[in-house]
């Protein structure tokens, strides 16, 4: 059905006729088309290219597992490990001073602990004063000696008057004897250098008594003196001991390294083999790595190794295997693993390979 307008309205202009609304959509279809390609197109090339980069990857990293990788024995279960010694006091006192401070560096001889010196330098002078007495005690036994082979001499030289007056009387008797024989001589002379004889024999004898009497005291002080030496050594070795005792009041370290573990405060009472600090050696470190029963075949003594420590990720060290234990770790744990009891579960074991750093690196 149509609908005639009025006069005056068909005189009236009339406004264009707008355009369909589907000719709108198909002019502009024909650039939405060209962008969409274009934007799909460049989708796929990067996809293409992601792709190949991916393909490169894997094939690089796939030749390297092939001719290197599989053959390299990795594990992250290791620790570094270096000597650590303990410095405990030798002698029993109450700490002082300290000298030195946790992470501090030293060298061998530093001072790091001061502990009461006052009992062992009261020590040290009595053993001082004994070494004096003993070596007083020496010296007079050394005079007795001297005063005893004096004495000695003097009997002896007695007795080789007593012996010469002894034959002086003997020979006088006989010839006295002879001549009053003869009628030349008198009797009572005779009874004389009889009696003379007598005396001077026992004389003789007396002189030989004094000598063995004076070898015997002479023996008897030459062992006394021996016993005067002996105190003195005594003495020295007393007065040495104080002395080591004393210069242990002075705790020192004996190693280079690096003070750790430092359990000690002054006023503390430290005793003989009581851990007051450690001290970890500053060079010569080594690796613990704990590698699957399984990974050590064909582990050997002296290969390569390579280090990655966690605190310095961008650090490569380059080590060798020094040794490799005999048995696993869980072999030296405080309480090792039963398998006796029926309750065995399979577990691979670690084994426990030492790997030291070399010395380039």
């Amino acid at each position: 059905m149509a609908l005639t307008p009025l006069k005056k309205d068909a005189e009236a202009p009339q406004p264009a006729a707008a355009p369909p609304a589907g000719a709108q959509a198909d002019a502009s279809a024909p650039a939405a088309a060209a962008t969409g390609g274009a934007k799909n197109g460049l989708r796929r090339k990067i996809l293409l290219g992601v792709a190949a980069v991916a393909v490169v990857g894997l094939a690089w990293f796939g030749t390297d597992w092939f001719f290197n990788g599989r053959y390299n024995i990795s594990t992250d279960n290791a620790f570094i490990r270096s000597d650590i010694t303990r410095v405990t006091p030798k002698v029993q006192g109450y700490v002082t001073a300290i000298h030195v401070k946790e992470n501090q560096a030293v060298k061998t001889g530093d001072l790091l602990i001061s502990l009461e010196a006052a009992d062992f330098e009261a020590r040290v002078a009595q053993a001082k004063a004994e070494l004096a007495q003993a070596e007083a005690d020496a010296a007079q036994a050394d005079a007795r000696i001297a005063a005893q082979r004096d004495t000695l001499a003097e009997a002896r030289a007695a007795r080789e008057a007593a012996d010469a007056s002894a034959d002086l009387s003997s020979s006088d008797a006989k010839r006295f004897a002879e001549l009053a024989d003869k009628g030349w001589y008198p009797k009572a002379k005779v009874e004389q250098a009889e009696a003379a004889k007598r005396t001077t024999a026992a004389q003789l004898t007396q002189a030989e008594a004094a000598i063995t009497s004076q070898r015997s005291q002479l023996t008897s002080t030459q062992a006394a003196a021996q016993s005067a030496v002996a105190k003195v050594e005594a003495a020295r070795a007393k007065l040495a001991a104080a002395e080591l005792d004393l210069g242990r009041t002075q705790i020192r370290a004996p190693i280079d390294g690096i003070v750790a573990n430092k359990t000690v405060a002054e006023g503390q009472l430290l005793s003989p083999n009581q851990a007051a600090l450690a001290i970890v050696t500053s060079g010569d470190a080594w690796v613990i790595a704990n590698f699957k029963e399984t990974q050590i075949a064909e582990m050997k003594v002296g290969q390569c190794a390579h280090i990655h420590v966690d605190a310095y990720p961008h650090l490569k060290v380059k080590g060798h295997v020094e040794s490799i234990a005999p048995n696993t770790g869980a072999t030296f744990s405080l309480v090792p693993q039963d398998t006796a009891t029926g309750n065995f579960t399979k577990i691979v074991q670690r084994v426990p390979v030492k790997i030291v750093v070399d010395k380039e690196a």
